[in-house]
């Protein structure tokens, strides 16, 4: 944990749009000593790091194995008893706090401490590694004079196991094998046709491997020169949505279906199908795309 980003520019807040409050994602509980990061809350937060590190963790529910990342540190966080501070970001409902992070890709985890934020890694982490970085954390804490209690571990509930299949695709995620990963979810949904996490982890697996190796600025460089290349909107579109941006994804796709052929509708109706099941359906913006998308196919 070196080369720290220095003192949080808040400039880029000084006009808060308010809006959602809520942690990023949805898995399980809160930890005791969590904290759902806002605007509002932001600059709080910087001065509460001089007494108690914080981890922050930027992520969406787009993330397909961001639900057992962000459980496993509420686990470890937990477990220190108040020694370390766990602060999540949804990066889609707090686009503003993740910009003024720095944040270039999801999942991305930092450690705010004593008013400098420091980068430590933008991948998920093994659950292997977490107790090992938070006492890591720790201990830098207490190098730089921060007084932290001693803790117990808490009590950890049981959690449902995983369908083997899709821990099967979460292991080889994190080891980069999206192959894998793609075989494993096709496997489960010819076993369970209706799994929607399944259905999700494919979509967002899928977006994974079609982005693998592009380079945005050329892509988007492509595209704007190129405005009838369909493979170009394609790309782009795919990574506005892998790297947040679902609004433009959305829009750029369906602008391609003004006055387009059978073949051309046909396939970027297809690839807008694929990221609403990246977004879920219970993102706010998809219904709204669904819905341009009947009028303009039909």
């Amino acid at each position: 944990m070196t080369d720290p980003y220095g003192i949080i520019d808040l400039a880029a807040l000084k006009k808060p749009a308010g809006g959602a409050t809520g942690g990023a994602g949805s898995s399980g509980a809160p930890a005791a000593h969590e904290v759902a990061v806002t605007e509002q809350g932001l600059e709080q937060l910087i001065a509460d790091s001089q007494q108690i590190p914080t981890l922050l963790l930027v992520t969406s529910s787009r993330v397909p194995e961001g639900d057992a990342f962000l459980a496993s540190l509420r686990r470890g966080v937990d477990g220190r008893g108040g020694a370390v501070r766990l602060g999540t970001v949804d990066a889609d409902t707090q686009q503003r706090v993740a910009a003024a992070l720095r944040v270039e890709q999801l999942p991305t985890l930092l450690l705010l401490i004593q008013g400098q934020l420091q980068p430590i890694v933008q991948s998920v982490l093994p659950e292997s590694e977490i107790d090992t970085l938070l006492t890591q954390v720790i201990e830098v804490a207490r190098q730089q004079g921060m007084e932290l209690p001693e803790g117990e571990p808490a009590p950890q509930a049981q959690e449902e196991p995983l369908p083997p299949l899709i821990a099967e695709a979460y292991e080889a995620i994190e080891r980069g094998d999206l192959e894998t990963a793609v075989a494993a979810y096709e496997k489960q949904l010819q076993e369970a046709p209706a799994d929607a996490e399944a259905k999700a982890g494919l979509a967002t697996v899928t977006l994974m491997r079609r982005t693998q190796g592009a380079d945005l600025a050329a892509a988007r460089e492509a595209a704007a020169q190129h405005p009838g290349d369909l493979d170009a909107q394609l790309l782009v579109a795919d990574l506005d949505m892998l790297g947040g941006h679902v609004e433009d994804a959305f829009a750029r796709l369906l602008d391609l279906l003004r006055g387009a052929d059978q073949e051309t509708k046909d396939i970027v109706r297809a690839r807008l199908l694929d990221l609403f099941e990246v977004a879920g359906a219970e993102d706010p913006r998809v219904a709204p795309a669904r819905k341009r998308l009947a009028n303009l196919l039909y």
